[in-house]
């Protein structure tokens, strides 16, 4: 069964990788996208989407560096190099699960959660995995990357009700977004791959271990110093009491 399910996972990874290379290299890719969005949703208005109606948003240009690059290095560390779809990665992802067994490594990319997370839904079929990649190829082709950075830390889910950057770090840490420390910063980049369970409120000392791989993974990729990395390693998490719910 462990067997035929890991199978099951590569044969959906290749195919999906297949799709991407056509999407990528074909001059008929343009046109393909467009049929594939439904009722040609306007891809311009997702910064105008919220996911709560009192949610507040926070720019790029205000955030620090480490805060930014620590979702890129966790996420997709090949952000500023593809262009929505990382075939690279979806390679990789298959690797990981040949070579693993039942573990599987995620392959999509920033701009493709950004696209689930406002336009579809978590269902795992290729016909939805085919409209994510649609979409991404779409709003690459009419955002800059800062701008899909942007609009993915506003939108993602942090948890406890938290969609974005700033309402999770006011839910968290009751601070603002660009007053995040590095080790606040690394806690909150390594939420998104499963919020519930990365959660500081449901196990802390998991919490801790997720914050350490996403500091270990800043210092490797020299945004923050060894020394940096340490010193962050050793706060504690201090939950706000709005965070704390009977």
């Amino acid at each position: 069964m462990i067997k035929y399910s890991i199978r099951k996972k590569v044969i959906g990874k290749l195919s999906i990788l297949l799709l991407c290379t056509f999407l990528l290299t074909s001059c008929s890719a343009e046109n393909y996208v467009q049929g594939v969005i439904l009722n040609k949703v306007n891809v311009a208005g997702i910064q105008d989407l919220s996911s709560t109606q009192d949610k507040k948003v926070a720019t790029l240009k205000e955030l620090p560096d480490y805060l930014k690059m620590a979702f890129v290095i966790t996420e997709d560390k090949r952000f500023y190099e593809h262009k929505g779809v990382d075939p690279k990665g979806i390679l990789r992802a298959v690797y990981r699960d040949v070579l693993e067994g039942s573990k599987s490594e995620g392959a999509s990319t920033i701009t493709q959660q950004l696209a689930r997370n406002v336009y579809l839904s978590n269902e795992k079929t290729l016909t939805r995995k085919t409209k994510e990649i649609a979409y991404a190829l779409e709003l690459e082709r009419k955002y800059s990357k800062d701008q899909i950075l942007e609009m993915y830390l506003n939108h993602i889910y942090f948890g406890s009700g938290a969609y974005g950057i700033q309402a999770a770090a006011q839910e968290y840490f009751g601070k603002d977004a660009k007053n995040l420390t590095i080790a606040e910063s690394a806690l909150l980049a390594g939420l998104p791959k499963a919020p519930s369970k990365y959660s500081p409120r449901n196990n802390i000392e998991l919490a801790k271990e997720r914050r350490s791989i996403v500091l270990s993974l800043m210092e490797e990729n020299h945004i923050i110093s060894k020394q940096e990395e340490e010193e962050a390693n050793k706060q504690e998490i201090l939950l706000t009491k709005k965070a704390v719910r009977q």
